[in-house]
């Protein structure tokens, strides 16, 4: 019993969570022992930074839409026409976000217990929303050649734009790279953190 007890404690210390270490609950003491207070702090953290996260996303279309906004007028038919359907686009993915992040954020407090279930939830939902923005990083790369093809193609992309472009369309692909990088290993970690929840929540019904 006592051996299984420092295999539970060693399989923690492999289990890494999010800016709260969820394996600082095994640390100590035996898995059925958990001190689920830290679930509950854990999980008003998470409440904390969804929110801010729903603000963050809903505030990002607002610089495309100003410029949108002066510019409009100077775009061609196809121009507004790439614009639109990327706005239209983008609506609906921050929609789905919003929705996804709404577990914690707009949880109220409960049982314990009920903290474990709805952190688990929001976990899931941190997953998917890794995975959607990991998979929104390859179709942006088509957005700058688009808008390259249609001034060409109308005749008013002179060397100096192109110049640019080709300037440009380097450092942004280095950067939507990195983005799908880092979003990758957010869903990562998010499911290892699903794993230590999971298993935490197996423990107690034992």
């Amino acid at each position: 019993m006592h051996n299984d007890d420092n295999k539970d404690r060693v399989k923690a210390n492999r289990v890494k969570g999010g800016d709260t270490d969820l394996t600082m609950l095994w640390q100590n003491q035996p898995v059925n022992d958990i001190d689920l207070s830290e679930v509950k702090k854990s999980f008003n953290s998470e409440r904390i930074k969804q929110r801010i996260y729903m603000v963050i996303d809903s505030l990002a279309l607002l610089p495309s839409l100003y410029f949108l906004s002066i510019y409009w007028g100077e775009l061609s038919f196809t121009a507004k026409g790439l614009c639109i359907f990327m706005v239209a686009t983008a609506i609906p993915f921050l929609i789905y976000q919003l929705w996804l992040r709404r577990v914690a954020a707009f949880a109220k407090d409960s049982q314990t217990l009920d903290h474990l279930h709805q952190y688990t939830r929001q976990i899931k939902n941190n997953i998917r929303i890794a995975f959607i923005t990991k998979h929104s990083a390859w179709p942006a790369l088509f957005v700058l050649p688009a808008f390259a093809l249609e001034r060409y193609f109308f005749g008013e992309l002179s060397p100096e734009k192109w110049e640019k472009i080709a300037i440009s369309f380097p450092i942004a692909t280095l950067i939507l790279i990195v983005w799908g990088i880092w979003a990758h290993k957010r869903q990562q970690r998010f499911e290892k953190q699903l794993k230590a929840l999971e298993e935490m929540a197996e423990q107690r019904t034992v």
